[in-house]
């Protein structure tokens, strides 16, 4: 969730759930203030029944106005003297329905005579009167609600800007380019992101060019040591003066030079790839590409008695992308293949139209499988292998945003690369 709608969304929860709370209470406090208001109406109209109460008998207070009802008993002198408010239901012959209303008993004493009375007044007014305020105060929270989500919304949207541009730099940076600049902020905590984001990425793209260049030195001039190396160890074996002893020590010294020279020759071609120097695309033959390394593999694949299935895809898979990198995945994924199958083991090739699947026999990993694409991580009880071949398998992968994944069941070891990740 994005952090304007959430902010947004946290804010009218809050808001409704304060008016919700705010309503209840205004509600209670108007109800109580049309209550009182009609209880003293009520004692008013006792005073006023009370000043015409002999003339009860000629019927002449039921005239007077603000009365809804009324009724006066005649009871005896004895009769404790005493009043008291209340709410009741009466049914109204005109409307044929039953209504509320609020009444207030007392006794009055004149003379010898003593009445009971009861005054009622209808409740409708009042609450019809409540009711419409609720009604008028729940829409002016709802517009009330619906503006400041609206307002929010531009608001948020504005201040945060700059912070959106920020992030959106940021996803375009990259170590081979320019650190990321932004423009000054008139709100504090952004031109203090807005520094550190611009000395972080100017640290970074100075280490990455000092990292490279490093690399790229290293990697040039280790290659003339070696290669004196190799060429004088090659000279040392070709002599006749040397002894059994001296030519072991030579042959290992030259094993070991030619290990130097490919793990030189591999890490810089990761750095190329990780430069994205190779820029060349065009169209590949996915069934011929793989016929063409399974050919120069016939060898290894001979003496280990490997058996290799081709199931195609009846039309032609083509890849855009560059020759070089075709040939270093199709090779490290057929190689690896080989490598870690069994002797008289089996191989399927099988091409889709977005997708090459990669399936060997084999015993399972040695090592954690989501370490599988890592650095210089390989079977320890194979020799000769650096562990550098499925990471630049993974590198080519990412160059082309293809996905790459693996499985292993059945005793079977399954590459699949998807070329529309």
């Amino acid at each position: 969730m994005k952090l304007l709608t959430k902010s947004t969304l946290l804010i009218a929860t809050l808001s409704l759930f304060l008016f919700f709370i705010m309503g209840i209470i205004f509600f209670q406090v108007l109800k109580n203030m049309s209550k009182a208001n009609l209880d003293r109406e009520l004692f008013d109209l006792k005073e006023l029944v009370e000043d015409h109460i002999e003339n009860y008998q000629a019927n002449h207070i039921i005239a007077l106005p603000g009365i809804d009802s009324l009724s006066i008993q005649s009871i005896q002198l004895n009769r404790q003297a005493g009043e008291f408010l209340g709410d009741t239901l009466m049914y109204d012959s005109k409307e044929k329905q039953f209504k509320t209303y609020r009444y207030i008993q007392f006794i009055s004493v004149k003379g010898d005579a003593a009445y009971q009375v009861r005054i009622y007044k209808s409740t409708n007014p009042t609450d019809y009167l409540v009711e419409r305020v609720t009604l008028m105060m729940t829409l002016m929270v709802i517009l009330f609600l619906a503006g400041i989500f609206i307002l929010n919304r531009f608001i948020f949207a504005n201040l945060w800007g700059d912070f959106f541009k920020a992030i959106d730099k940021l996803k375009e940076f990259e170590t081979n380019k320019e650190p990321v600049i932004l423009g000054e902020q008139d709100i504090q905590e952004f031109e203090e992101l807005r520094l550190a984001l611009e000395m972080m990425t100017s640290r970074l793209a100075s280490d990455y060019k000092e990292l490279k260049e490093y690399t790229d030195h290293t990697t040039h001039e280790l290659q003339t040591p070696l290669a004196v190396i190799k060429s004088k160890t090659e000279l040392l074996i070709q002599s006749d003066r040397l002894g059994a002893e001296e030519m072991k020590c030579l042959e290992a010294i030259n094993t070991s030079v030619n290990q130097l020279s490919r793990l030189n020759s591999t890490l810089a071609l990761l750095t190329r790839i990780e430069n994205k120097q190779f820029t060349e695309k065009e169209k590949i033959d996915l069934a011929g590409l793989l016929e063409r390394h399974l050919e120069l593999l016939e060898e290894p694949i001979g003496l280990r008695k490997i058996r290799v299935e081709k199931q195609f895809h009846q039309e032609a898979v083509v890849l855009l992308m560059d020759q070089g990198l075709a040939d270093l995945l199709i090779a490290n994924l057929l190689k690896n293949a080989i490598v870690h199958n069994k002797e008289g083991g089996r191989i399927l090739l099988e091409t889709e139209p977005d997708r090459l699947s990669i399936k060997n026999d084999g015993p399972p990993l040695s090592f954690k499988q989501e370490d599988l694409f890592t650095r210089f991580v390989r079977d320890t009880k194979r020799s000769g292998n650096f562990g550098l071949g499925l990471s630049l398998v993974k590198k080519v992968c990412e160059t082309y945003n293809f996905l790459i994944e693996y499985s292993f069941e059945n005793e079977r070891h399954t590459f699949t690369v998807i070329f529309k990740a």
